[in-house]
C-alpha cells in the first residue's frame, strides 16, 4: 500500500470515530489531523472539504454494509440458513465496527451534509437486496408472509439499535461492555432466536397479513 493511500485510510478511520462521537457539527478537522499526525491543510489533499470527508466515511460504511448483506443472502443453503447467515454477518460487522451504528443513527437526527444523491444507488441496492431476499423466502414457503418493508425496518432496528445505544444497552443487560466477545456471542444468539422465531414458517405459526398492501 502506498504511503498516500495509507494516510488516506488513516484519515477515514479517525474521521469515522470523530463523526460517530461528536456528530458532523461537533467533529473538527484540526482534531482529526492531529490524531492522524498531519497538518490540517494536508487533509484537503485527500478530501475537498469537511463535508467531502464526511460523505467519504458514509460511502465506505455503506459499501461495507452492502457487502456484508451480500455475503449473508448469497451464501449456500436454504432461505432459513441464509437468513441466519445474514443476521450473523450484520451482527459481526457492527460488533467489529462500533462506530457504524452510531453514524447511521446520526444521519437521521443530525443536521449534516449527507450527499444522498451520490449514496442513493448504494442505499437502494442495500434495501433492494434485503427486500428481494425476503420475498423469495416467502415465495419458497420458508418465511411468513408479512410486510417485506416492515421486515426491513424491524431487522435494521433490531440489529443496529443494540450497538448504537452502547452504554444504555450495557446497563439494560447488566454488563460492563457490550463489545466483549462473550456479550457479542450472547447478543447474536438472542437476536437469531428472536428474529427467526418471528420470520420463519413452522407448525402453529400464523401466516401473517402481509401488511396494508401485502408488501
Amino acid at each position: 500500500m502506498s504511503r498516500s493511500l495509507d494516510t488516506r485510510n488513516k484519515v477515514l478511520e479517525v474521521a469515522e470515530r470523530e463523526f460517530a462521537t461528536y456528530g458532523y457539527s461537533g467533529a473538527h478537522l484540526q482534531a482529526i489531523a492531529e490524531q492522524v499526525g498531519v497538518q490540517k491543510t494536508a487533509l484537503y489533499y485527500y478530501f475537498p472539504s469537511k463535508a467531502g470527508l464526511y460523505n467519504a466515511v458514509l460511502h465506505h460504511m455503506l459499501e461495507t454494509l452492502r457487502d456484508a448483506v451480500g455475503r449473508g443472502i448469497e451464501a449456500t443453503g436454504t432461505h432459513e440458513q441464509r437468513f441466519i447467515e445474514l443476521l450473523d454477518e450484520l451482527d459481526a460487522l457492527l460488533a467489529e465496527h462500533p462506530n457504524y451504528s452510531k453514524i447511521l443513527f446520526r444521519i437521521f437526527v443530525d443536521r449534516s451534509p449527507f450527499d444522498f444523491e451520490t449514496s442513493q444507488p448504494l442505499v437502494q441496492e442495500l434495501i433492494g437486496q434485503i427486500l428481494r431476499f425476503y420475498r423469495a423466502g416467502v415465495d419458497a414457503g420458508e418465511f411468513r408472509r408479512i410486510s417485506a418493508r416492515h421486515f426491513f425496518m424491524s431487522l435494521m432496528g433490531a440489529v443496529f439499535f443494540h450497538y448504537a445505544s452502547d452504554a444504555f444497552a450495557a446497563a439494560v443487560l447488566g454488563v460492563d461492555d457490550i463489545f466483549t466477545a462473550n456479550v457479542v456471542r450472547w447478543r447474536r444468539r438472542e437476536l437469531n432466536e428472536l428474529m427467526t422465531h418471528g420470520v420463519l414458517t413452522g407448525p402453529g405459526k400464523p401466516e401473517g397479513s402481509g401488511g396494508r398492501d401485502g408488501d
